[in-house]
């Protein structure tokens, strides 16, 4: 703009112009000031127009580009409040790269101003180095999708249902109904078991029974605990096997599918009624014994 103005400047100097008195506004005096001016105005008014055609143009290549992330991120089943905050900043960024066009178009200089933005940036970027690290996580989280809300995980910091995932933070419910929130730049960084990906999963416990035992009998009770749940899917494979002899006892290995909604339950359950059934048939469970030989001096 400093240019349009100087370009009329130097067709009619000033001094010329103030030397002109009101008797004298002739019409070739008047002639000459707007000689002088309209080039500038020309200018002017062509800026003017191309800013308000890149401001047209870039709105809609802005709602094109937006649109295009929108169903991506539908593709990719990405959550809402992932959606919600990718959307807000591709619009701002897209925006204050669309002002710098228009203000380069109009002779602005946009250096010095690009200069202090990127100091400010720097500045909040360092003093938010660990909450910035914390919405990375959870951006990947929340894009990559390692567990998903309602889901089961186990990690370094805790176990229990996901039942919140947000950009700085992870919420999860633990056995005994506490929460449990994890920095999302922690736990993208460690190792995290989901136990609630597959709909399925395989229940596997250890029964150990006495050497004089019925091996046999107990085999067959497993089995039929197995087959008596409500819990354990019956289109899947039932096994009961030996899986060790231990000092004091024959361990029984024993495996079935459960859904994983029904997991514990299910595990609590056949537990319980291993114990009771044992019991009934007298198939003897052994502890841990200590024997002491006192040698009489």
């Amino acid at each position: 703009m400093e240019d349009i103005f100087t370009t009329a400047a130097e067709s009619l100097p000033i001094e010329q112009i103030e030397q002109i008195e009101p008797s004298d506004l002739t019409v070739s005096n008047f002639k000459k000031i707007l000689d002088a001016i309209l080039p500038g105005v020309r200018s002017l008014a062509f800026n003017i127009v191309i800013c308000i055609l890149i401001y047209v143009i870039g709105s809609k290549v802005i709602a094109l580009i937006k649109r295009m992330l929108t169903r991506a991120l539908n593709r990719m089943q990405a959550e809402s409040g992932l959606s919600h905050f990718l959307e807000s900043a591709i619009d701002i960024v897209l925006h204050i790269f669309l002002i710098f066009m228009i203000l380069g178009q109009l002779g602005v200089n946009t250096a010095s101003i690009v200069t202090v933005l990127g100091t400010l940036m720097l500045a909040v970027g360092m003093s938010l180095q660990g909450s910035l690290s914390n919405v990375a996580g959870g951006i990947l989280i929340l894009l990559m999708h390692p567990f998903r809300v309602g889901h089961y995980i186990i990690c370094d910091y805790g176990e229990g249902t996901v039942s919140a995932i947000g950009l700085v933070y992870t919420t999860l419910t633990t056995k005994d109904n506490r929460v449990l929130t994890i920095p999302n730049g922690q736990i993208s960084n460690c190792a995290v078991t989901d136990c609630g990906e597959n709909p399925v999963r395989r229940l596997d416990l250890i029964a150990g029974i006495s050497y004089d035992s019925d091996l046999l009998s107990a085999k067959k009770i497993l089995r039929e605990i197995c087959e008596a749940s409500t819990y354990v899917l019956k289109d899947r494979e039932i096994s009961v096997f030996v899986d060790s002899l231990s000092e004091s006892s024959v361990d029984l290995g024993l495996f079935c599918y459960v859904e994983s909604a029904s997991f514990l339950a299910a595990k609590w359950e056949i537990t319980e009624q291993i114990k009771l059934r044992f019991d009934e048939e007298g198939i003897n469970i052994p502890f841990k014994t200590l024997e002491l030989h006192m040698q009489k001096e």
